[in-house]
């Protein structure tokens, strides 16, 4: 498990220096994706290595010369990165608008790092099944298919983008199995490593992950299991960065068993595959507009997350959940009272944890899951 392990690890505690040393041992460009729901198949046909943009590991400085404190750390996060050359290493970067503080963010970079490729793609804020959004969309991905070879100087054939439909579906796959064997295995991952092995799928090379993920369920599924005991909870929330691994460590240090999620970097990620088709970016677009797990940053008001919420709690036979709320997020904001009462008619209990980028005061947090645990039932 632990060689197993040191294969994700080496993505996710240094993306920076990890995919640098990628690009240079491959000699393949590297295409930078803003969360949450720009395809990424697009981008690994045309033989490129697509990386999902993530929450910086150092304080954010420069970046407050170019966006308020209050926006989302990932907004901050990728401005600040950007400003001070850490993602020169990045060939180009696809940008679509995911909320309103979002949509700045590929303009600040092209007046101050502009990158050799760069791309926003004006994806429907509001999205509704119609042949008008639809279309509108599928023209999108085309010209970032086009766009896109024309930059790498190859053409993306239909049999190159199913084919990497094929490997992300396999990919997808993979990780919805992880979640199983954690939901009927309670506890034999820590969260920490559960969380490491998703968002290395954001880095690596698909094919390459494939084979690590593997190799990690055939040893999970065959090797011994020890009931873990603790309180099963449900983790929510987190929509474009992934939580502190230290937070989900003091979950489990109070008792708590995190058996499922529907943060970004966990099952949001993977939970959808895009069919094979004759027309590889009409499924890519399809993919797009399957609205579950509900997205609150795409306007979704027809689906309610608090009713998605409770059906999953009550499959699990989870005992509560834990909102992990990213500081500054509108759209998670908006949504949350009406979570909160949903919630709270349906009788799950529920605590609120706000994630920050940089200091946060875990012993205020510690507090709050304490007396969450006592509410749920521990000692």
């Amino acid at each position: 498990m632990e060689e197993i392990m040191k294969g994700f690890v080496k993505y996710t505690s240094d993306p920076y220096s990890a995919i640098k040393e990628w690009k240079e041992k491959n000699q393949k460009k590297v295409i930078g994706i803003f969360p949450m729901w720009l395809p990424e198949e697009i981008v690994h046909a045309a033989g490129m290595l697509p990386v999902v943009m993530w929450r910086s590991n150092e304080a954010i400085t420069w970046g407050y010369a170019h966006v308020p404190p209050y926006n989302c750390p990932m907004n901050k996060s990728v401005v600040d990165d950007a400003v001070k050359g850490k993602l020169k290493f990045m060939d180009g970067m696809v940008f679509l608008r995911e909320c309103l503080q979002s949509q700045e963010v590929p303009f600040i970079i092209e007046n101050n790092m502009p990158p050799a490729f760069e791309e926003y793609l004006y994806m429907p804020p509001i999205y509704h099944e119609d042949k008008a959004s639809k279309d509108f969309t599928s023209d999108e991905l085309g010209r970032l298919r086009k766009n896109l070879g024309e930059f790498g100087g190859e053409e993306i054939t239909d049999e190159k983008l199913n084919e990497s439909i094929r490997i992300y579906n396999k990919n997808r796959s993979l990780l919805r199995r992880l979640y199983d064997i954690r939901r009927e295995k309670p506890g034999i991952m820590p969260a920490r490593d559960v969380l490491k092995v998703v968002w290395s799928s954001m880095l690596m090379l698909k094919e390459d992950h494939n084979k690590l993920l593997e190799a990690l369920i055939s040893r999970l599924e065959n090797n011994g299991y020890e009931p873990v005991k603790g309180k099963k909870v449900f983790l929510s929330g987190c929509l474009c960065i992934h939580p502190q691994v230290e937070l989900l460590d003091m979950i489990e240090d109070l008792g708590m068993i995190p058996v499922d999620d529907d943060i970004y970097v966990g099952y949001r990620y993977f939970a959808n595959d895009a069919e094979i088709t004759d027309d590889p970016i009409g499924a890519l677009t399809e993919r797009h507009f399957i609205k579950t797990p509900v997205d609150p940053a795409r306007g979704e008001v027809e689906v309610n997350w608090g009713k998605e919420l409770v059906d999953k709690v009550k499959r699990l036979n989870a005992d509560g959940i834990v909102t992990l709320m990213t500081k500054y997020c509108p759209p998670h904001l908006c949504y949350y009272p009406d979570v909160k009462t949903v919630l709270a008619d349906a009788g799950i209990p529920e605590v609120l944890v706000e994630v920050e980028h940089e200091i946060i005061s875990y012993e205020g947090i510690k507090t709050r899951l304490q007396s969450f645990k006592e509410m749920i039932g521990g000692v």
